[in-house]
């Protein structure tokens, strides 16, 4: 699979070789998560988890008029998947900075320009953020799990039922901070975690509460803290001239009634939305 995404990838940049655009495109190749692919005896991805073999994905990228010295280098300094939207609104001259006065910008993201036109490393003393699982029902029985099907043979079936336990918080909500040297997660309702990976880049020793600790574990958790209170409720300075969609809940193929005692409903109004966008050959008989 990873080598034929490979070969996948290298056409693309073949294609745009051959048709002369090399030097006005911007490239970003990434992955929304990662797999377990039989680490720690798992197989696929667990909402509930954040272990870096999900979160720590890969991203490889090139711009127009970079240095030489960017040509197969490495930067080392973390980065997070809201800096890829954030890049590209810059490159096509998109304003998306806020005032510029603090570190979380209107998208939350940093631009990665100077890693991909200079070559530079980047900030090595950054913290980066990821958010994953469930706390209550309305958050996966309508859009989750529920539309596996009740095989136990079938290969998502164990993960279906983890998460849907406990009223669907078998996979518990968390939020989590990284940077270079450590990982904190926290999990209100579950077992929170914190690694140090100078000397556990594995993540197998869970430091979570040993007084050795305690005043690292205090800090990234203010961090955590201030990084969620910054980040929310942040009010729009534009309005979206198209308004609201007429019909944004019927836009999912597993969208249900938010009511659960309710059948899976569907009406002429994905068709509407389907057909105002120029696609008439979905529905068939």
């Amino acid at each position: 699979m990873i080598s034929y995404v490979d070969w996948m990838f290298g056409e693309l940049l073949k294609g745009i070789a051959e048709a002369g655009l090399e030097d006005n495109t911007a490239v970003f190749f990434s992955s929304d998560h990662g797999d377990f692919g039989g680490d720690f005896h798992m197989v696929e991805k667990w909402p509930g988890g954040a272990d870096d073999i999900l979160t720590r994905v890969p991203l490889l990228a090139r711009i127009p008029g970079a240095s030489h010295k960017t040509k197969g280098m490495v930067a080392k300094g973390p980065v997070q998947l809201f800096d890829i939207p954030h890049t590209i609104c810059e490159l096509a001259g998109i304003n998306v900075t806020g005032d510029g006065s603090g570190e979380y910008g209107i998208n939350f993201g940093k631009s990665l320009i100077p890693q991909l036109r200079d070559g530079l490393d980047g900030d090595m003393e950054r913290r980066v953020y990821a958010e994953g699982g469930f706390t209550f029902w309305n958050e996966i029985f309508p859009m989750g799990s529920d539309h596996v099907p009740d095989d136990p043979k079938g290969m998502y079936y164990p993960r279906a039922m983890e998460e849907m336990s406990d009223n669907g918080n078998g996979s518990p909500k968390w939020v989590m901070m990284r940077n270079l040297t450590h990982k904190l997660v926290y999990r209100p309702k579950g077992d929170s975690e914190l690694y140090d990976f100078r000397a556990d880049p594995l993540e197998l020793t869970n430091l979570w509460g040993e007084p050795k600790y305690a005043a690292l574990q205090q800090e990234m958790q203010m961090q955590l803290m201030e990084w969620l209170v910054q980040t929310g409720d942040v009010t729009p300075t534009t309005t979206d001239p198209r308004g609201i969609p007429k019909y944004p809940h019927e836009a999912s193929a597993c969208a249900v009634s938010l009511d659960p005692t309710k059948p899976k409903t569907s009406t002429l109004a994905s068709r509407d939305l389907l057909k105002a966008n120029g696609v008439t050959d979905f529905y068939r008989n």
